[in-house]
C-alpha cells in the first residue's frame, strides 16, 4: 500500500470508479488508483471530491488529510477503525484525573528530550551539553538559512509538518483513535499535534542535507515534488518512530492506572 498525493490545481477532481479513485485534471488523462492499494491520501490546494469517493475512503479506513496550498492543515477525514480502542479508553481515563495535564506534560517533555538527544547525537554534538528545544531549533534554523531564505525555511517547515500530520492521522486510525475529534478528546488533548511535534525532530537533518546540496539558486528549484520525495524517503522510519511513541504512551498510561 502507498500514500496518494494530490497536488490540487484548478479543475482537479476525484470521483469513485469502483473499486478505485478516478483522478482527473485538465489536459491530462484520468488516472485510476485502486482503493486497496492506498494507505492514506494527502490533498493539497483545490481538489474537488465526490461524496461517493469520500465515503469509499471512510468505509475502508483510509484517512484523507486536506492541506491548504501553503501546507497548513485544513481538515481530516477519518474512516472506521478496524482496531480496538484501548488507547482511547486509557486516554479518556487520563483526562478524568485532576492532575492529567501535569502528568501528560511530564511524559511529553520526556519524549521530546529523547527525540532531541537522538538528533544531537546524529549532529555529533556533546550530549552532556545538549541544548534546549528552543536553542537547538534556533541553531538548526541558522544552519538552514545559510542555504535558503527565512521564508523558504518557514515554508519547508509548514509543508513537511502538513505531510507529517497526514502520516500521524493514519497511525492514529490504526490504533483506534480515528474518531478522536468526535469523541471529545481533542477539546483538551491534541495528540495528533503533539505527535507531529515529536516526529518533526527527525526531519531537521534531512532538510538541512537537502538544502546544503544546492547553491544560491536552490530556493527557486525546490518544488513540492522534491519535498514529497524527501518525506517518502524517510516515511518508513517516521512510521516506526511514531508507532514506538504510541506504544510508549500506551505502556505509560497502563502503568499510571
Amino acid at each position: 500500500m502507498k500514500p496518494l498525493y494530490l497536488n490540487g490545481r484548478t479543475g482537479m477532481t476525484v470521483a469513485l470508479d469502483e473499486p478505485a479513485l478516478r483522478v482527473a485534471a485538465p489536459g491530462r488523462a484520468p488516472t485510476l488508483y485502486p482503493l486497496q492499494r492506498i494507505s492514506r491520501v494527502i490533498a493539497s490546494g483545490s481538489v474537488e471530491w465526490s461524496t461517493a469517493a469520500l465515503l469509499a475512503c471512510a468505509e475502508r479506513g483510509i484517512t484523507v488529510t486536506f492541506l491548504h496550498a501553503d501546507g497548513a492543515i485544513h481538515a481530516y477525514l477519518f474512516g472506521e477503525s478496524t482496531q480496538r480502542a484501548g488507547l482511547f479508553c486509557r486516554l479518556r481515563d487520563l483526562l478524568d484525573r485532576p492532575d492529567w495535564r501535569e502528568r501528560y506534560g511530564d511524559w511529553y517533555r520526556a519524549m521530546e528530550s529523547h527525540a532531541r538527544r537522538a538528533l544531537v547525537k546524529r549532529l555529533d554534538l556533546d550530549l552532556d551539553k545538549a541544548p534546549s528545544a528552543a536553542r537547538l531549533t534556533a541553531l538548526l534554523d541558522a544552519h538552514k538559512q545559510r542555504y535558503a531564505s527565512p521564508g523558504i525555511c518557514r515554508f519547508l517547515d509548514k509543508r513537511l509538518r502538513g505531510l507529517l500530520a497526514a502520516l500521524v492521522a493514519e497511525l492514529l486510525a490504526e490504533t483506534g483513535l480515528a474518531a478522536e475529534p468526535a469523541r471529545g478528546l481533542s477539546d483538551r488533548l491534541d495528540l495528533g499535534r503533539d505527535l507531529v511535534g515529536l516526529l518533526a525532530w527527525n526531519l531537521h537533518l534531512p532538510v538541512l542535507e537537502l538544502l546544503s546540496r544546492g547553491d544560491q539558486g536552490h530556493d527557486q528549484r525546490l518544488d513540492d515534488a522534491e519535498l514529497v520525495r524527501l518525506f517518502e524517503a524517510h516515511s518508513a522510519k517516521l512510521r516506526q518512530v511514531g508507532r514506538g511513541v504510541l506504544n510508549r504512551l500506551h505502556g505509560w498510561l497502563a502503568e499510571l492506572g
